[in-house]
């Protein structure tokens, strides 16, 4: 498995794999954002198992995460398992940019397709994954609670 850091973005951010030491401040993000994807203690077992990659953007000068992309990754297939933003640096490219970092993985490790689900409002999010190509294939009828929501199940094939 190729992992690269990048810092390319410009000077002052730099995406990497977490560590375990990362995931009380991921889990502060999500806080701040009112969401609860997973808990701190499922959040430090993904991160030991080899399926699942974690990956953050932080502020390189501040050390703070911006942002982070959660995969699992098994055979020849990533599933994107949420893409978190922190509020200020939302609709500023920074969702762009740890999706095109997970597709540029995908491509550098033998990566056959990624899939993702998504809620059926999210149009932000829906608008996002069509503008990198990925395709609807399938919806998953009252997939989410709180409120019941159908999930859209989103495929990009790598090429």
């Amino acid at each position: 498995m190729k992992i690269n850091n990048i810092n390319n973005i410009n000077t002052n951010y730099i995406i990497s794999k977490s560590t375990l030491d990362d995931v009380s401040k991921m889990k502060s993000l999500e806080n701040e954002l009112n969401i609860n994807i997973l808990s701190e203690n499922n959040m430090k077992e993904d991160m030991q198992n080899e399926n699942y990659i974690y990956f953050v953007l932080k502020d390189k000068e501040k050390n703070n995460i911006l942002g982070y992309i959660a995969i699992s990754y098994v055979l020849d297939t990533i599933d994107i398992l949420s893409i978190v933003i922190k509020k200020d640096y939302q609709k500023k490219g920074f969702g762009s940019i740890l999706l095109e970092y997970v597709i540029e993985f995908s491509k550098n490790n033998d990566v056959s397709s990624i899939l993702l689900e998504v809620r059926s409002s999210n149009l932000p999010a829906i608008k996002l994954y069509e503008k990198y190509n990925f395709e609807k294939i399938n919806t998953r009828k009252k997939y989410y609670s709180n409120p019941v929501e159908d999930a859209l199940i989103y495929k990009l094939d790598i090429i």
